[in-house]
């Protein structure tokens, strides 16, 4: 299989690169700033607490992440405009000739829709365990049982974790996660 920026078709500009493949990087860049811009922005609307006895208020991580974006954004921006871009992928663990399985992507996203459902009614972890059984499951995991397992404790330690580190609350309601209690 021919690598895209070794095709002999393509019109290459000084780094070598396909100029189809650098509008698109440039547009990915243009778009990553944009994203870290809007996270910037919006953060400033979190409502914090007056008076909160966190030393770190609700906005910090926010703050954080957009910046580091927007760092990680511009320095990739610089590197394109100095000529720098990553080598385009060649697909060849691709198969080309099979189509799009849109049986699959339904099932992934009938799991996603269903924390519309799931999280009011039966709490955080039992809606982490059925998307992630869902969606395990319909990407090809071979042991139905084991995804329910690790989706139940990925359920229950993010629960945890969200209440102990975080000292957030995610839903556990119902009759199943009632107990956790945090």
């Amino acid at each position: 299989m021919t690598n895209v920026a070794q095709a002999p078709d393509a019109p290459t500009g000084a780094s070598g690169a396909p100029r189809s493949f650098r509008i698109e990087s440039m547009v990915f860049v243009a778009l990553l700033i944009a994203l870290s811009v809007g996270i910037l922005i919006s953060a400033t609307t979190i409502r914090e607490p007056v008076g909160s006895a966190s030393a770190i208020g609700a906005r910090a991580f926010p703050y954080a992440v957009g910046g580091l974006m927007l760092l990680a954004s511009v320095a990739l921006l610089i590197a394109q405009l100095r000529g720098k871009y990553g080598e385009p992928d060649g697909g060849e663990d691709v198969d080309l000739e099979s189509g799009t399985s849109w049986v699959t992507v339904g099932i992934v996203g009938i799991a996603f829709l269903s924390l519309l459902v799931t999280i009011p009614y039966l709490g955080w972890p039992i809606a982490v365990t059925i998307l992630f059984a869902g969606a395990a499951t319909a990407l090809g995991a071979k042991r139905w049982w084991m995804t329910i397992i690790v989706g139940a404790i990925m359920g229950i330690v993010t629960q945890v974790a969200f209440a102990v580190g975080l000292n957030l609350s995610l839903p556990a309601t119902g009759v199943f996660t009632s107990w956790i209690g945090i």
